[in-house]
């Protein structure tokens, strides 16, 4: 990647020669915006003697860009002795000496609104995106240990998600942690930390204990051999059915304020609790009983998320905490006075400590067993001393807000604020209408067969409307001759609607399973991204041979002058800001923003290429005539090859963080 002084000598090129300002919020060698902003904040600094860096502070990146790149607040340069800030505004347009980075500004009440220049715009962006090739838009400073010492060692985090339960359906909260766990874990990346992508199984506890009760009075051998996942939710179902007038009364019990102990000492309850006091005494049946079903879960499990490209470096589970950390757990907790007995039951009282509204919690129930919550802290210690983590995310849906809450909580009451202030908790909404478009057991596989089957509908009735004279630049979108082959559903179309589906909204928000937006190949859609992905790639390399290949002959100097139209002209200023975007996706860890605007430079995208293609038309569109050949060269062919390929270069990194798979 080139240094500061080597982007120096190319905007002194430019007719550039004073050296970038030393301000530290700004990063030029990953953000080209950074350049246009400390070129201008010198500018105004020198103009008006203040301090650059809050000329810098003053500069904000347009959010339309049909009004500029780039607006100065002027307020907050805080001149000193003026009255009329929108006067002042006028004036100092005057006063601010030409630059051939910009266009003449224009004051707009109190801001000052800057256009790149059109003539130096492909000059600076194009070896600017070309020199970082897969790398633009990451930021590896943000992931060093020592920002200052780039060989100090890189920050680990750990990023939970997925967490399917055994037995038990993979439902739509399950769907959404898997795919925005994916794009955490990516940012991460993205930004240069280490990342462990675990997957903590729901595969110990009262759940599984269940399981086995109902495994011994339902279960059969020959029909989970002939349909594994099936046969295990149906043995499951049965014994939750079986179980729910216990539970019932159980609930009434409690809602009366009675004691459960006789109701959960016999019948079902007592065989479940039974099971899991083996599982924790470590009793080779009942442990070989968990592997068994927890190896045969896996293996559904793990195809299915190679189709939906998410892996795992680890597959952890509930039944991995040690049992000497949560004795160690509780043994502080009843040191330090916050473990109190309850109805046999071992709990924390919040309230008790001051943290209202979490109520309170059960550590150790009533027959011995560990809960869930202990098991989830315990894990938090154990992971830490495995994983050495600067930070721990957890991926799950925002209905366990209270639970992540009262273990943070815990953390600090334990005197572990240190590893409670490494933990977040990153939400999300539910899904809901899913169950009526999955057509057999509720599994990964069987999800993504069925949204396969609702895209490839769609693709079948839009591929009717061609014939019928339709959507061509859709159809033209699959005529790639590397385009991978479909893996039993789970294609990159099928994926691309899923996505595009999940993506749409904030995190916070639910959806419903909607078909006709998973179809969609308009706005913020996924499979716009793959289609338009899919036309570059096609337009490229139809650029690459019509010179016989850059490889024969001499590469000839490209001729910018072809990309001064404006739909060229906007696709490098909408790539200018693609850093920016990612640096903002990091830090809210909001997927869908970084949708919106990969779907607008598609559309520019399609915009160029259909002007592009109109170039030298007849009249009614059929095509270029014979003329416009002899009006392109191999210089303005070169300089669309390198616009083509900046353009399919950012939008497939941003789907790749999406985990938004390319048709080619």
């Amino acid at each position: 990647m080139a240094s500061l002084t080597d982007l120096e000598g190319r905007l002194a090129g430019l007719g550039l020669d004073s050296p970038f300002p030393a301000v530290p919020a700004a990063n030029a060698l990953t953000k080209p915006i950074d350049i246009y902003r400390l070129h201008l904040a010198s500018l105004i600094a020198t103009t008006l003697e203040c301090d650059v860096a809050a000329a810098y502070e003053a500069i904000s990146t347009a959010t339309d860009l049909t009004l500029a790149d780039l607006a100065v607040v002027v307020p907050k340069l805080k001149p000193k002795d003026v009255k009329d800030i929108k006067e002042f505004a006028v004036e100092l347009v005057q006063k601010l000496p030409t630059s051939p980075l910009y266009a003449v500004p224009y004051p707009d009440g109190v801001q000052l609104r800057f256009f790149f220049s059109q003539k130096t715009l492909p000059l600076l962006m194009l070896p600017y995106i070309r020199e970082r090739g897969t790398t633009y838009g990451e930021d590896h400073a943000q992931g060093l240990q020592d920002p200052a010492n780039p060989d100090g060692g890189r920050k680990n985090i750990v990023v939970e998600f997925s967490s399917p339960n055994i037995p038990g359906d993979f439902n739509g909260t399950h769907l959404r942690s898997t795919i925005i766990g994916g794009f955490v874990a990516k940012m991460y990346e993205c930004m240069g930390w280490d990342v462990v992508r675990m997957n903590y199984l729901g595969d110990f506890g009262k759940n599984l204990a269940l399981f086995a009760v109902g495994w011994d009075k339902y279960g059969s051998e020959e029909a989970l051999e002939a349909n594994p996942l099936e046969h295990i939710m149906d043995v499951f179902v049965k014994i939750e059915a079986d179980f729910k007038p216990e539970m019932d009364a159980s609930k009434q019990a409690k809602n009366e304020n009675k004691s459960t102990a006789e109701i959960e000492s016999q019948g079902i309850f007592a065989e479940r609790d039974g099971f899991f006091k083996r599982l924790e005494d470590k009793d080779e049946e009942a442990l070989a009983f968990w592997k068994k079903f927890r190896d045969i879960t896996l293996a559904k499990l793990e195809p299915a998320y190679a189709r939906l490209g998410v892996t795992f470096d680890e597959y952890s589970g509930e039944s991995q905490p040690l049992q000497e950390t949560m004795i160690e757990i509780e043994a502080t907790l009843t040191a330090k006075g916050v473990l109190q007995e309850s109805d046999g039951s071992q709990i924390i009282n919040f309230e008790d400590h001051g943290h209202r509204g979490l109520g309170t919690v059960i550590v150790r129930a009533r027959t011995g067993s560990s809960t869930y919550f202990l098991r989830d802290l315990a894990a938090a210690v154990d992971r830490e001393k495995s994983h050495a983590f600067d930070k721990m995310i957890y991926v799950v849906a925002s209905k366990q807000n209270a639970h992540f809450h009262q273990v943070f909580r815990t953390l600090e009451l334990l005197g572990r604020e240190d590893l409670a202030k490494k933990m977040q908790h990153v939400s999300f909404g539910d899904v809901t209408g899913m169950a009526p478009h999955v057509k057999k057991t509720m599994s990964l596989g069987q999800i993504l067969d069925d949204v396969a089957e609702i895209v490839q509908t769609a693709e079948a009735e839009g591929g009717k409307e061609n014939e019928d004279g339709g959507d061509e630049a859709a159809a033209d979108a699959g005529d790639c001759e590397d385009k991978p082959a479909s893996t039993g559903g789970g294609d990159p179309a099928a994926v691309g609607g899923l996505l595009s589906l999940d993506l749409f909204g904030k995190r916070s928000h639910g959806y419903a399973f909607d078909k006709k937006r998973m179809a969609a190949e308009e706005g913020d859609s996924c499979r716009l991204l793959q289609r338009e992905h899919a036309k570059l790639f096609s337009v490229i390399a139809d650029l690459k041979g019509a010179d016989g290949g850059e490889a024969d002959g001499e590469d000839p100097t490209p001729d910018h002058a072809v990309l001064q139209k404006d739909e060229s002209i906007d696709l490098l200023r909408m790539m200018a800001q693609y850093p920016d975007v990612t640096a903002s996706t990091f830090k809210a860890l909001e997927p869908h923003g970084l949708l919106s605007y990969l779907s607008r430079l598609a559309e520019a995208s399609s915009y160029e290429l259909d002007a592009e293609g109109d170039d030298g038309g007849d009249e009614n569109g059929a095509g270029p005539s014979s003329a416009a050949p002899e009006e392109e060269t191999a210089e303005s062919r070169k300089a669309k090859l390198m616009l083509y390929e900046c353009v399919k270069q950012v939008l497939g990194h941003g789907m790749n963080l999406l985990g938004v798979p390319p048709i080619c």
